[in-house]
């Protein structure tokens, strides 16, 4: 334990709900943030991976860095991710249109908030449709984020009395509206990917027939963690199976305990599968057990129905597609033969993923992650629009329409890709990055796929983010798609602020680089915003 330093080795916990902005406060060490698409290190890891040869310091910074890729896995490779990370362009295209009947009805209005607050509370003004949308699919895509994010969020948004319908109308608008985001990009008569046109007449069945969690003020079981926690645990316990590995064993969980990197949201995940399987806690990390937990935390937040299978069964949507109830139903599985499943994962091979996760998934009637996997392949070798967009891809150069969606979601099929041959490396990649790599695979094949799938963008010790350099793209094509990208992102987030945000616009945008001054950086914003909505953005009426 001696040989570790906490310096190289705590990461920061990612927000879904804001764009941190602590990292460079001198306290987080690294960290994952989803709406920005970019890993971040501190200087001193960065300064360690730098490093020739493979020392302590290599070692402990290479566990951080694997701890933050895998939360890019987490939001680009995994259902729920990917259609979380659509979420947020989601909401911005969804409301472009009725923002641009405003502007041309002369309703010039920051925040459209604070615009309906004074419809409502004011005039008892009911009838601006365009408002009325705006704030209708932002809420409900909200809300699902927030409640999949940490489920005793209930609490708060049932006092929500205008804009809270249910947790069933909110994920169903929360999955339908991704899938359109995605499907006006890449397929616009749904010829491949779930119909999400057909879902409102069976939603719409099951709220008048009073299905649990689909009308207003309906009860619903939640579950004791969401998604941050099982993604904490997933990154955590993966990082820390690398380190007790690559110290020959002699690392405890105590000895992780002790240094921090196991409390809070960290280990609340570990604690409910303990509580709920029975199982006893391993004091070994290399051990059968957190191969098991690393497992239901793969199911959890793989769940198929709706993306990219069509629903199954509507009235237990919310309990097919919520991951914090996956894990729990999948935790009680395990409790029922606690015998069976304790010494399961044994050789950590894509056979005993296979099985293991078929087993799994029939006990709470979901289909496995690999058959979803499969099922992206299948439109990789069938559509000729996907193969157009993985040669996009291949040489990173893309057709204006593809830049933002297009690139994220061809991200998503190299990792399907991928992950349908070798489920068990991005399961379990703590232990496969390391000389004990399951039997079935060489050490330098994991190597090879991690690099293949390492996060598009990252910060350097200058604090400016560059895009990953890949051997196989033309440096000049990532520099195009990568200054393409963040200008859809950053005019997604000028949106989301106009939406939301009350008072003037900030330019808050030195996340994306340091070089360039204020006023520079916000000019840029400007024109970017003026090229999407024919104004300035000062030109809207703070209200």
């Amino acid at each position: 334990m001696s040989r570790l330093n906490p310096d190289l080795l705590v990461t920061d916990t990612f927000m879904e709900s804001e764009w941190d902005a602590s990292l460079y406060s001198g306290e987080a060490k690294g960290t994952y943030n989803p709406m920005q698409f970019v890993i971040r290190l501190r200087e001193d890891i960065h300064q360690a991976l730098k490093e020739e040869e493979l020392s302590d310091a290599k070692i402990q910074a290479h566990s951080t860095y694997l701890h933050e890729n895998i939360h890019w896995w987490q939001h680009v490779g995994s259902f729920f991710g990917f259609l979380s990370s659509l979420s947020y362009p989601a909401i911005a295209n969804v409301a472009r249109r009725d923002l641009k009947t405003l502007i041309e009805r002369g309703e010039k209005y920051k925040s459209i908030k604070k615009y309906d607050h004074i419809l409502y509370h004011q005039y008892q003004k009911l009838d601006n449709q365009e408002v009325n949308r705006i704030l209708n699919y932002w809420y409900d895509i909200h809300y699902a984020k927030v409640f999949s994010f940490n489920p005793k969020n209930i609490y708060k948004i049932s006092q929500d009395r205008r804009f809270f319908l249910s947790i069933g109308h909110c994920y169903h608008m929360f999955w339908s509206t991704s899938l359109h985001t995605l499907a006006a990009c890449i397929d616009p008569e749904y010829t491949f990917l779930p119909d999400t046109r057909v879902w409102d007449m069976e939603f719409q069945k099951i709220k008048e027939a009073k299905v649990e969690g689909f009308y207003p003020d309906s009860s619903l079981s939640i579950a004791p963690i969401g998604i941050h926690a099982i993604y904490e645990g997933q990154a955590r316990f993966n990082q820390l199976q690398y380190l007790a590995i690559a110290y020959d064993n002699q690392l405890t969980y105590t000895d992780f305990a002790q240094m921090g990197m196991l409390s809070g949201i960290y280990v609340e995940a570990f604690n409910v599968f303990l509580e709920i399987t029975g199982i006893q806690r391993p004091d070994n990390l290399n051990n059968a057990v957190i191969g098991l937990f690393l497992l239901i935390c793969d199911i959890a937040i793989n769940p198929t129905d709706g993306f990219p299978n069509d629903i199954m069964h509507y009235e237990s949507f919310i309990y097919a597609i919520d991951p914090g109830i996956r894990f729990v139903m999948l935790c009680q599985t395990i409790s029922k033969d606690k015998a069976k499943w304790e010494n399961s994962v044994q050789d950590y091979s894509a056979s005993e993923y296979y099985s293991l996760s078929e087993q799994l998934c029939e006990s709470i009637v979901s289909i496995p992650p690999h058959y979803g996997s499969a099922v992206v392949n299948e439109w990789i070798e069938k559509q000729v629009v996907v193969q157009e967009l993985l040669e996009e891809e291949r040489i990173m150069k893309f057709k204006p329409d593809h830049i933002s969606i297009g690139l994220f979601f061809s991200k998503f099929l190299r990792f399907q890709q991928d992950k349908l041959r070798y489920p068990n490396i991005f399961c379990w990649i703590g232990k496969s990055m390391t000389g004990e790599c399951c039997k079935e695979i060489e050490l330098d094949e994991v190597k090879r796929l991690f690099d293949k799938h390492r996060a598009l963008y990252i910060d350097d010790v200058d604090k400016e983010i560059h895009p990953m350099l890949f051997e196989e793209f033309p440096p000049e094509n990532v520099e195009e798609s990568f200054n393409a990208f963040y200008t859809y992102n950053t005019t997604y987030d000028m949106i989301v602020k106009w939406i939301m945000q009350e008072g003037e616009f900030t330019y808050d945008y030195h996340w994306l680089t340091p070089k360039y001054s204020d006023d520079v950086m916000k000019n840029w914003i400007r024109e970017n915003f003026k090229g999407a909505f024919g104004i300035y953005p000062e030109e809207l009426k703070v209200i």
